[in-house]
């Protein structure tokens, strides 16, 4: 089955709410009865189908909860109010994104799933439903968890809601660190369990339509300050999938100046997907319109100026291939920040970070990353916006390979282990560099910890992720890119956490993940003035802003 047939088919709980966040009667699905058992693998295929499209609507504000509310990314004059609100945290009581409807119509329905579905059955002594039934768990969390990492708060409901009965009674409402404890024990007991793979659809793997439950569980445990927890879980998933970091990368074509070279970094966002949101190939349904809000020459939203100026100004290592044992060129510039984007007329630099042209909005710092990694459909026109006719994203990442590995380094350099959460954007992480004592300080390895071991042939080819950008020569540096000589290993765990949230900004930036990496590093570190001042710094009066949000009560859309 195609993506455009499987979305509009799939079946969908049709709930009644008096409350306006938990109301939607404008279901255009079909109605599970209330006593309908889902009891065969076809239910149980079009319950989990039916919730990934209810979880398309989420979409867009996940990418801009997590980057409006960060440092990389700004609104323009041209922006609508509601988004100009949630950039500047100051949300008006009107604000179409304070709803959570869409929130909780996805909860209702994992819920129904959950309680209806009969994981006895059995097929060849093998438990049929358990993949989907994990999947709707892992699904449900995950929004909830995206709630709690929006508007601080969520009512927390494991019941689904049929009656107006229901819909009227009061329901808890828990605080995020509250909210985290519960979906850790609620999805804990599933941890290592398969999710669906239905093989191949419309060119992707169905394999990544859904989060592994060890994925979702090391994000919790990383937020909690559960270092090891977070290692040894975000371990199992690159082993199991046997994940790596390639050289994906544009390079410069030679060490002088900068030329078309290899533009290979694109692959890493459609070929690296661990999971995803996909929509439909069929344009008419729900799609992220996240192409026509950046790639325009009226862009509502655009890279800050801070950011493009510190890709521009990085230092680049140049050699032009791995095993060369001399840099041939120090230049300037992160390439995960530029895209030599050489299509129709005008053919001109476009950015995915950094200062471009595009029209009248020469002075625009231009997000391209959504338009360079969109799919096409011709018959999708608009007039007002030329330049992105027939683009649309088709796909959400949620997780990367690059995520895995930056959120592994976060954790294991917490264990005190900086050098080998440093190798993780330096060198890689394979045997060659576990075995050498110049990369990674063998005390670090002394504990022989399970979730230290890249042996394995799967990870020969595992390099660094700021080789990416940075420059094949980053390995060779032995003084530039390199721990310094610090006075505590606290020190130096604090500087590699430093390198570690820079190194995320230019691996995954604009995919959603920003402030909540910022939050993250300010829990580890119990400072709230952290957020505040990496926040602070797009703005023009950042001051003011420092002021404003070191009380976390402002950090929540509410």
């Amino acid at each position: 089955m195609k993506l455009k047939n499987i979305f509009p088919t799939a079946l969908l709980v049709c709930f009644i709410s008096s409350c306006q966040d938990m109301m939607d009667l404008k279901s255009d699905s079909f109605i599970f009865e209330e006593d309908h058992s889902l009891a065969s693998p076809n239910d149980s295929l079009y319950s989990v189908m039916g919730i990934l499209t209810q979880v398309q609507k989420i979409g867009t504000r996940y990418i801009l909860f997590g980057e409006l509310r960060g440092d990389l990314m700004c609104v323009t004059d041209d922006a609508p109010a509601d988004l100009k609100e949630i950039s500047d945290f100051n949300v008006s009581a009107d604000n179409a994104y304070l709803s959570k409807r869409d929130f909780y119509n996805i909860i209702n329905n994992c819920n129904y799933a959950l309680t209806n579905m009969d994981t006895t059955v059995t097929e060849h002594n093998v438990n049929v439903m358990m993949p989907e039934y994990t999947a709707i768990k892992t699904i449900r969390a995950w929004v909830y968890l995206q709630m709690g990492l929006a508007y601080g708060s969520v009512k927390y409901i494991e019941e689904p809601i049929l009656s107006q009965e229901a819909s009227d009674a009061e329901y808890p409402e828990i605080e995020l660190d509250e909210l985290v404890d519960r979906l850790i024990a609620d999805i804990g007991p599933y941890a290592g369990r398969r999710v669906p793979d239905y093989g191949i659809d419309d060119g992707r793997n169905t394999h990544n339509f859904f989060i592994e439950p060890d994925l979702l569980l090391a994000d919790m445990y990383l937020f909690k300050n559960r270092y090891e927890d977070a290692a040894r879980s975000y371990y199992a998933c690159i082993a199991r999938r046997r994940l790596s970091i390639q050289l994906y990368a544009n390079t410069y074509a030679t060490s002088q100046a900068l030329a078309a070279g290899d533009q290979n970094f694109i692959y890493s966002l459609s070929e690296e997907i661990v999971a995803e949101i996909p929509y439909s190939t069929d344009t008419r349904k729900d799609y992220p319109d996240l192409v026509n809000m950046t790639y325009h020459l009226r862009p509502q939203i655009v890279s800050a100026e801070w950011w493009c100026n510190a890709l521009a100004t990085s230092p680049h290592f140049h050699i032009d291939r791995v095993g060369i044992s001399s840099i041939s060129g120090f230049l300037e510039g992160d390439l995960r920040g530029r895209y030599i984007f050489l299509g129709p007329a005008p053919e001109v630099p476009v950015s995915i970070a950094s200062s471009a042209l595009l029209g009248t909005a020469k002075e625009k710092y231009l997000i391209s990353k959504y338009f360079i990694s969109s799919a096409i459909n011709n018959t999708l026109i608009n007039p007002d916006n030329p330049a992105a006719e027939g683009h649309f994203v088709d796909e959400i990442p949620l997780y990367r390979n690059s995520h895995l590995y930056l959120r592994y380094a976060e954790a294991v350099n917490r264990l005190g282990k900086p050098t080998l959460a440093f190798a993780v954007l330096k060198y890689g992480l394979r045997a060659e560099v576990l075995g050498d004592k110049s990369k990674v300080d063998s005390l670090e390895l002394a504990d022989n910890a399970a979730w230290t071991d890249f042996y394995d042939a799967a990870f020969d080819n595992n390099y660094g992720t700021a080789m990416r950008g940075r420059g094949l020569g980053i390995p060779l540096l032995q003084s530039t890119y390199a721990i310094p000589e610090l006075s505590t290993r606290n020190d130096s765990i604090v500087w590699v956490e430093d390198a570690i949230v820079d190194e995320m900004a230019a691996e995954t930036q604009f995919e959603g993940n920003r402030f909540f990496d910022l939050l993250r590093i300010a829990r580890h570190r119990g400072s709230d003035a952290y957020l505040a001042e990496k926040v602070s710094r797009r703005f023009s009066s950042p001051e003011s802003v420092r002021s404003r949000l070191s009380s976390q009560d402002t950090w929540w859309i509410k």
